[in-house]
């Protein structure tokens, strides 16, 4: 019974104890959810301890703990970062500037960001995330002049792509670095194939950016690519992509300057420069153009977007011979109405909605003149659709349909305009389909077919023998985002291009393309 009572009495003294020090802390508690700490009331309660009077506000207090828990996380980060540096990441949102369909989402809390959906096998970083999804760290900073402009109005940011092009061919491509169609086929017993490694692929641009004024956003673009003024040349220039000045808001776009066409938007996911033109890919031509664009939005996954444009009847990039026509004193109208379905993904240029389908036109004029003999006025229209569905983040399609005369500007007649002997427009129709697959967010593949037709009746194989029936193109490739900067991409085609009275070719080629975007 002794022992027993002694293990109460301890068990006792315990308790008293823990009472004590709970009521001290349930004291300090009192003092710190005043307005201020009072350290002469604390003086009071504990007469025994000497402390100086010093008042700190409540906010204060919460904000300097909160300073302490940042210092403490980010050298925690640190500490980790030094331990695996190849692991150092900008945390954050981050979308890849390329034809990658997944973006990245919010960092977790082990440094790297959440993988875009389910289904892949994660392969790189220590909390495994894909490469290309991973934010880079950044360049170190270099003390230098900044680019800056004599308007203060306006802010410039530069960018652009550096690319090597490496073409393999077994039938020579009338411009074996671009190759829009193939060249007449040779004779028994000569050699056909042909090789090509350049880099006019690659771009230089700026953006700018001015002041906000009338409800509207004021900037512009400018892209160039080291192309001669005529692609087909085959040599290296300065080639002018786009330049043009805008205003726009959530509702209108006003723009005007050089711009591709409003008709038959549409373009492949393709390596060469060509990019299918000639080969069913009208349109995507870029020339001065007046531009009226209206965005309506019936709901969040809906929109409806109108297009309206004065633009000039005759470039001359593709084809020299383009330069003999003229216009006849009136501008091309193209228009075009869209239907896009599904919440925005993306942000900037880049943002779309995973399912759009758009019915676009073209109408204008070309004049050939021969002095003292004739002139002849013939007329120029087209009509086209152009669709795009990502059904998921793994596969989708997209392509479009035509059908005109007179669309050798516009990449469609295989680059033909007219019948050589009458002046007549050259009727065509042809189209483009593709389906593209993401086998993993950095490791995607397209695959497609092109056909331009032209009508043979409207040719004049008298006058024109070189005069091109149809072009096709067959091609598959595999593009590698090993990160945010650099690609790496192969592709495979197979070409066909027929002749009114010249030997028709067919053959197989190869390209491999690197690109570093900054």
């Amino acid at each position: 019974m002794d022992f027993l009572r002694e293990e109460y009495i301890a068990m006792f003294a315990k308790l008293l104890s823990r009472f004590a020090c709970l009521q001290a802390v349930l004291g300090t508690l009192a003092v710190l959810s005043s307005p201020c700490l009072l350290t002469n009331v604390f003086a009071e309660e504990y007469p025994h301890q000497v402390v100086d009077t010093i008042e700190v506000p409540r906010d204060r207090l919460l904000a300097i703990e909160q300073e302490l828990a940042f210092l403490r996380a980010r050298d925690s980060q640190q500490q980790m970062q030094q331990n695996t540096p190849q692991d150092s990441f900008i945390e954050g949102d981050i979308a890849l500037v390329s034809n990658n369909q997944f973006t990245c989402g919010q960092s977790t809390s082990c440094g790297c960001l959440d993988l875009p959906s389910e289904g892949f096998a994660c392969d790189c970083c220590h909390c495994q995330c894909y490469p290309c999804l991973c934010p880079l760290p950044e360049a170190p900073c270099i003390e230098c002049p900044h680019v800056s402009t004599l308007s203060p109005y306006f802010n410039v940011s530069v960018f652009g792509a550096l690319k090597l092009d490496m073409l393999f061919g077994g039938a020579r491509a009338i411009s074996p670095g671009t190759p829009f169609f193939l060249a007449p086929g040779v004779s028994p017993g000569f050699e056909n194939n042909y090789v090509s490694i350049h880099a006019r692929q690659s771009t230089l641009g700026a953006a700018f950016t001015g002041p906000q004024f009338g409800g509207f956003q004021s900037g512009g673009t400018l892209i160039t690519m080291f192309f001669n003024d005529n692609v087909v040349a085959d040599q290296y220039g300065l080639l002018p992509l786009q330049a043009f000045g805008e205003l726009r808001n959530q509702d209108w776009r006003f723009a005007a300057g050089l711009q591709f066409d409003v008709f038959s938007p549409g373009i492949p996911t393709v390596l060469p420069f060509s990019a299918l033109a000639a080969s069913g890919n009208a349109g995507n031509s870029f020339r001065g153009q007046l531009r009226v664009e209206r965005f309506l939005y019936p709901s969040e996954e809906k929109q409806w977007t109108l297009q309206f444009a004065l633009s000039e009847p005759v470039v001359s990039t593709i084809d020299s011979k383009f330069r003999l026509l003229e216009d006849n004193g009136w501008p091309n109208v193209e228009g075009r109405i869209a239907l896009g379905l599904g919440a925005v993904q993306g942000q900037g240029a880049a943002a779309k909605r995973p399912f759009e389908v758009g019915v676009s036109g073209v109408v204008g004029q070309l004049r050939s003149t021969e002095p003292a003999v004739r002139q002849v006025v013939a007329n120029v229209w087209g009509v086209a659709v152009d669709y795009r569905w990502k059904v998921n983040d793994f596969w989708g399609f997209q392509g479009e349909m035509y059908t005109g005369q007179g669309l050798g500007t516009y990449n469609g007649g295989i680059l033909q305009n007219l019948n050589a002997t009458t002046l007549q427009s050259i009727r065509t129709s042809g189209g483009f389909g593709e389906v593209y697959c993401y086998w993993t967010p950095c490791l995607h593949s397209h695959f497609g077919y092109g056909v331009d037709n032209p009508l043979d009746r409207d040719l004049d194989p008298a006058i024109s023998a070189a005069g091109r029936t149809r072009n096709s193109t067959v091609f598959a490739n595999a593009i590698w985002d090993v990160n945010a900067t650099f690609r790496i991409g192969c592709e495979l085609t197979w070409r066909e291009t027929s002749y009114i009275s010249l030997s028709d070719n067919e053959g197989l080629g190869f390209q491999t393309q690197f690109q570093w975007a900054f």
